[in-house]
Parts: structure tokens; sequence; C-alpha cells
């Protein structure tokens, strides 16, 4: 079965004919998805970088949109869908509800199943991914033409942002940078938009731990970004909570996990022979 989330009215077309278009539509989004399934390719799409519990992929010409249909990740995959419903729907619920907090996520116009998996589709949020921002940003920020008062405006925007989702009582379940889009505005006015919600949770009181969490999965990435730097987003999460007072030892819990967390990381990959590093050389520290 297909839901379409969000269907838009055919002008000028009576119901017989908006009928037997959305049919056609329909039936095209599951042979393109059935397609990426069974070959790796289907015309108009393109995979893109992906968890192996989930294929990806993007339309190759505007208007945007990404497909993501969902693969079995654990053997009680099937009790979480049985009493939550399956990936694809809390993926809909859960950005629905960032959406009507005032949260800018990309939003699901379609989803179903094909090949009795999960799957949805959604609009492309605007601007670039906040990993490559960062990147590209933090490395050559004058050959980028961002003049350096807006690139640490951005970052405080971030952390303001990161702020009020935490002070409206949601917990992404995954808070890297490549789940958060950035638009970039004059004056460094950033825009951000969350992406991959299927975990995303809302609690009357965001638990201290979940808030650590997070932290630490922002200040686990981009080793080249100065601790100056890191220091801007986090005291500007610290004043969107309202919380300068606990510097110190929000930060000092923040580095501990982070440390913990690459070393994890250091760990699995030495057991799978890899020699990728991911030392953090500049953390947030008390």
């Amino acid at each position: 079965m297909i839901h379409d989330t969000h269907q838009p009215e055919a002008a000028g077309q009576d119901e017989p004919q908006a009928a037997e278009a959305q049919g056609r539509y329909l039936l095209a989004v599951h042979e393109a998805l059935t397609r990426l399934l069974e070959d790796g390719d289907s015309p108009g799409w393109k995979r893109v970088r992906s968890s192996k519990s989930a294929l990806v992929a993007q339309t190759t010409q505007a208007p945007f949109f990404y497909a993501k249909i969902f693969f079995p990740r654990r053997w009680y995959e099937g009790v979480k869908t049985l009493f939550r419903g399956d990936r694809a729907y809390r993926t809909d619920w859960r950005t629905h509800a960032l959406r009507s907090a005032g949260f800018s996520a990309p939003a699901v116009v379609l989803r179903g199943r094909v090949a009795n998996l999960p799957f949805v589709i959604t609009e492309a949020a605007p601007g670039m991914s906040l990993a490559k921002y960062l990147d590209q940003r933090a490395r050559v920020p004058r050959l980028a033409g961002q003049p350096l008062a807006d690139w640490r405006a951005a970052l405080r925007s971030l952390g303001r942002e990161i702020g009020r989702l935490h002070q409206a009582g949601f917990f992404h379940t995954e808070l890297r940078t490549s789940n958060i889009q950035i638009e970039s505005r004059p004056q460094g006015a950033a825009r951000f938009s969350f992406i991959d919600n299927e975990g995303t949770r809302r609690f009357r009181h965001i638990p201290r731990w979940r808030r650590v969490k997070n932290l630490a999965q922002l200040n686990m990435d981009h080793p080249h970004i100065s601790r100056t730097d890191r220091m801007r987003v986090f005291r500007a999460y610290l004043d969107a909570m309202g919380q300068g007072h606990a510097r110190n030892q929000l930060a000092w819990e923040i580095h501990q996990r982070t440390q913990r967390r690459l070393m994890e990381n250091a760990s699995r990959r030495a057991a799978d022979g890899s020699q990728r590093s991911d030392r953090n050389a500049a953390s947030i520290r008390p």
C-alpha cells in the first residue's frame, strides 16, 4: 500500500483524470524503486551514500526528491512495527511533529511498501549538508567567499538552533553533521533543517544524558575545526537553553562521552582492519 501524504491538485483536471494521473505517478514510483532494489539504478534516480540499513536515492533533475527504502535492522523490528508502525510511518509522523513545532525538516510526500519493504519519498532540504559546509568553510573560509564574521555567526546560529530543539523537548537519535542541512543567508543568519528523523523523539523535559549524547555526536566530527569555534557553538547552545552557569560541568560530560565514543569507534575499526583515524584534535572541554 502507498500513502500519498502530500497530494497536489492538478489544475483543470476532473476527478477521473486526476485519479488516472495519480495512478500513473504511483506506478512509476513503484517501478523506479523496484529497479533500484533489483538493479541498483533506475532512470531519473541516482543512489547516494547511506547506512547498510537503508537504500537512499535522489532524483537527477529538479524538482529534487529523495527516496529511502528501509531494510530490517534487528530481529525485533517486526515487534516495533506492530506497536509503533514501520520505519516509514515513524519517519512520517516524527517529521510532521518537528515541522508542527516550527522546525525545518524535509516533508514526507509519499510513503508505502515495495517488495514488502517500507519506504518514504521526501522533499530535498534547502542548502547543503552541514558536514560539507564545515569542511569547505573551515579549511578555506576566505577562498570560499565567506567573511569570517559570517562564518562565526553561522556557528552561533547552529548552537542556538540545537538549543531550541532541546528546549522544545526533541532528541534526534543521530544528530551528526551529515543529518543537518544548512542554508546560508546574508550576515550569517543560517537556516537549518533536520533530516533522517525516524528515531526523533519528543519529551516533556528532555533528559540530560540525551542532550549530552546529541552534543557529543556533533563534537565527534571534523577534527580540523578549532576548539574556539566549537565553543562558539556550545556557548550559543547554553544561551538558548538559559544554562550558561552550567558550562564547565556540561562541557566536561560532552568531552568525556566524545572521547569514549571515539575510542569505541577506533576499536571497532581495528577489529575490522580499517586504518581510518577518527581522532578529534579539538574537542569541547572545560
